[in-house]
């Protein structure tokens, strides 16, 4: 399942924010858009390129960059006036993760076919020509909020068994630390809190979450166990809770940040959740559903499912919620 993960972090909002989901469907090669305050999806579509993967969304929420992980490319979005950039970004093989720095300057893409991860400079759009080697088959990235580390997952296959391990950059001198963290099998999506203490990793071969002290770079010895086939993880903007996409059951699980217990209860959403979001206020989180083609929503207080789902674009995977709707 590591050729689409999915998920994003969610940054918080200014005051007065109008939210908007971003969602990349993987067949259609488009973005779909959905009002969060009416669960409303906007009627047209934004197309992008083939096989687009994952989106994030700048902290200032106003592009999002999206990977095109069947034509080696980053699209680019206007937030405002939903409009692609007609000039793609050539990135490495197979980009299936991107995340951007909290300072809105640089974003991360993870280049699954070419082990590598390319940064782009986000104002100019242009890519740095010397990519960052990291582990066999990078998935996701996700970035720490003060801005120094970025956390990349990695599916080294040892034996045929798929081993992973989750590799950290610095993002200031754009170096991989050449000790990998060991976690369970076929690591897809990485979280991290929002204090930075904490990276939540999903390891879709293990069916379990596996936690990291971003400060020591240690994994907890403990996984949690959760659903099966876990894709990706989000975390509340309180830091509270972890919210984590698990494709093989249908459900969704969470778990609580500070005692690293997952609630015995798991959430029933779409067929093959595999992108999950939790909205800048807090209040609700979403899933996308592969499968069922559509976006299940989840009132993160009551840990409920509302019963209509909003329909989308084929295989729909990756989602980011903007900070703002400008």
């Amino acid at each position: 399942m590591g050729a689409v993960p999915e998920g994003v972090w969610a940054v918080a909002a200014p005051a007065r924010c109008r939210a908007t989901a971003y969602v990349a469907n993987a067949d259609g090669g488009s973005v779909s858009t959905i009002d969060v305050k009416t669960t409303t999806k906007n009627p047209t579509d934004i197309f992008v390129r083939s096989g687009p993967i994952r989106v994030a969304v700048t902290p200032d929420g106003k592009t999002a960059f999206v990977a095109n992980a069947l034509s080696g490319t980053v699209s680019t979005i206007n937030v405002k006036t939903r409009t692609k950039n007609p000039t793609d970004i050539d990135v490495g093989g197979a980009p299936e993760g991107v995340a951007v720095t909290p300072n809105a300057k640089t974003a991360y893409v993870t280049n699954s076919g070419s082990g590598t991860v390319s940064t782009i400079d986000v104002k100019t759009r242009t890519k740095n020509p010397a990519d960052i080697p990291v582990g066999t088959m990078p998935v996701d990235v996700a970035v720490t909020p003060d801005g120094k580390t970025a956390f990349v997952t990695q599916q080294e296959p040892v034996g045929g068994e798929g081993s992973g391990t989750v590799g950290t950059i610095d993002v200031k001198t754009r170096t991989k630390n050449p000790a990998a963290i060991p976690v369970g099998t076929f690591p897809t999506g990485v979280g991290v809190t929002p204090d930075g203490k904490t990276a939540f990793v999903a390891n879709s071969g293990s069916g379990t979450v596996s936690t990291i002290d971003v400060k020591t770079r240690t994994k907890d010895p403990t996984d949690i166990p959760v659903g099966a086939v876990p894709i990706n993880v989000a975390v509340t903007p309180d830091g509270k809770t972890a919210f984590v996409a698990n494709f093989g059951s249908g459900t969704v699980s969470t778990i609580d940040v500070k005692t690293r217990t997952k609630d015995p209860t798991d959430i029933p959403v779409g067929a093959q959740p595999i992108g999950v979001a939790v909205t800048p206020d807090g209040k609700t989180a979403y899933v996308t559903n592969h499968a069922s083609g559509t976006v299940s929503t989840i009132d993160v207080k009551t840990r409920t499912e509302n019963p209509t789902d909003i329909a989308l674009g084929a295989q729909p995977n990756g989602l980011a919620v903007t900070p703002c709707r400008r």
